[in-house]
């Protein structure tokens, strides 16, 4: 008796275990072998994981490899040719998205546009709402307030250029609150812009794969918050009310501003009605969230790899402000930044040397497919190497190289724009592509125009990035020398 029954326990146990997979004769794509309970769990690194990943891809061969954690499969994609084929005319099976019950339920962000499977029926509404809101016409009509922001931005680097970081993060907050809500961000202290920089934090430490035991088995999620074990659902509580102030208290406070008649035209204002219906509502303030979710982290990341970079190569930051100084009499203008294609390049390189997020946000394929003679069950976590694909060498040439020159038109061969893959795929592409390119090519343009920006030590720097959902290259020691200091003045 008691052989039977440790025989099932033990049959059951692998069965919960395993992902469940239909018989095959194809072998799952290669990878490293882990513990037979973790998986490769205590492989994963704490530090740029889509290095080791290409790693991995490079060690096993192939243009796919996977690995399990727990009972969840995970499939790399370190190949543009992978990406291209799976997400591209396979989009209707490879559009899921991978449910995480820590960050999705017990954070309560399951309704994020981030977080929804495509088929569900709000996916179509947030895209629809997010392309109109953000679109190249609507676009023009945010460029007042951009060029605005872009001043206070060059203003605030000017009287303390050590602080430029915290004045980055700044003009990204101010942007994305006029733009979906209409409110002003007044100073470098304003409190959305340190929850919004916790709340990124909160979903990489809550997304983090292999962290929280209830993303691979959901009924955990059931254990009372007092249980001695239950501390995920402690922590989970505390990070919802830091998320929910971050979507639920501009919401609230744009209603109070049309109620008042004091509001100003913003993405939200102009989308709500009076006597709404509550679902209807909820659609609108959480599209308007992931305009900061998805926009404010990238442009901050974006903005401080390209300062950077041009610290440490300033032959390119001469060339680029060369240009801006043979088109602009003055302060660069929103209408001046797409008649400068030499900055245009640089901001592609700045996105493919230092992408902004090195890994994309993992997909889920909904059936069993087939590729490349290996086998991808379903419910498998997609995750496409973004790093990888833009540091290859057969598509971009020393790929470790910055040259921006890669995407100046007649300077060689053609190459990818490195926006086919920075901004998603398939289905899941980033609505707010047309929006984030002016916004920062008119603050590389600003800031290129006023400073001058030169490396503090000529010791040799060691690129490194910092990891997250969004990543940037490290910050060093730089000093910003003004260019034009009458105008500054006025």
């Amino acid at each position: 008796m008691s052989l039977f029954l440790v025989t099932g326990v033990s049959f059951l146990f692998v069965a919960c275990l395993w992902p469940r997979t239909r018989p095959t004769n194809l072998p799952l794509p290669p990878g490293p072998r882990g513990k037979l309970f973790s998986g490769v769990k205590d492989q994963l690194p704490k530090s740029e994981p889509w290095k080791t990943y290409a790693q991995w891809g490079a060690n096993y061969g192939g243009p796919i490899l996977c690995f399990r954690v727990y009972n969840r499969l995970t499939v790399v994609l370190n190949t543009r040719a992978a990406v291209h084929d799976l997400f591209g005319s396979r989009a209707d099976i490879y559009s899921g998205r991978p449910m995480s019950w820590m960050y999705g339920v017990i954070c309560g962000r399951a309704n994020s546009i981030f977080n929804i499977p495509a088929s569900h029926p709000r996916h179509k509404i947030y895209r629809r709402l997010l392309q109109r809101g953000l679109g190249p016409e609507a676009v023009k009509t945010y460029a007042p307030n951009l060029e605005d922001e872009a001043g206070v931005l060059i203003r605030g680097m000017q009287h303390t250029p050590e602080q430029y970081e915290k004045h980055i993060r700044r003009n990204a907050a101010a942007v994305i609150m006029k733009v979906a809500f209409g409110y002003p961000i007044s100073d470098e202290d304003d409190p959305f812009i340190s929850v919004a920089e916790q709340a990124s934090k909160i979903s990489g430490w809550a997304l983090a794969p292999g962290r929280w035991l209830v993303d691979y088995w959901p009924i955990l999620r059931f254990i009372p918050s007092w249980f001695p074990f239950a501390h995920f659902k402690r922590q989970g509580s505390e990070w919802r009310s830091t998320l929910n102030f971050l979507s639920d208290i501009p919401h609230n406070w744009v209603k109070s501003q049309i109620a008042a008649g004091t509001n100003i035209p913003s993405f939200t204002s102009q989308l709500l009605r009076p006597e709404m219906a509550e679902e209807a509502e909820d659609i609108v303030k959480w599209s308007a969230g992931a305009l900061y979710a998805g926009a404010a982290d990238t442009t901050v990341s974006a903005t401080i790899s390209f300062v950077m970079l041009m610290a440490l190569h300033p032959a390119v930051q001469k060339r680029a402000q060369a240009e801006i100084d043979s088109i602009t009499s003055g302060i660069p203008q929103f209408a001046d930044v797409y008649r400068l294609p030499y900055l245009l390049a640089v901001l592609k390189e700045v996105m493919r040397y230092a992408p902004v997020a090195n890994l994309a946000l993992p997909h889920q394929v909904t059936q069993d497919d087939t590729y490349a003679g290996y086998r991808i069950p379903a419910g498998a976590t997609i995750v496409p190497n973004v790093y990888a694909i833009l540091h290859d060498a057969e598509t971009y040439p020393d790929p470790f190289l910055f040259d921006p020159d890669r995407f100046v038109a007649g300077a060689g061969p053609a190459q990818p724009d490195p926006g086919k893959y920075i901004w998603g795929f398939g289905r899941r592409t980033c609505p707010g592509i047309r929006f984030a390119e002016p916004v920062l090519l008119l603050n590389m343009a600003s800031i290129l125009y006023h400073f001058t920006i030169s490396r503090n030590s000529k010791a040799h720097v060691v690129v490194e990035f910092t990891t997250g959902i969004t990543s940037h290259i490290k910050p060093f020691g730089i000093h910003l020398t003004p260019r034009h200091c009458e105008e500054m003045k006025s």
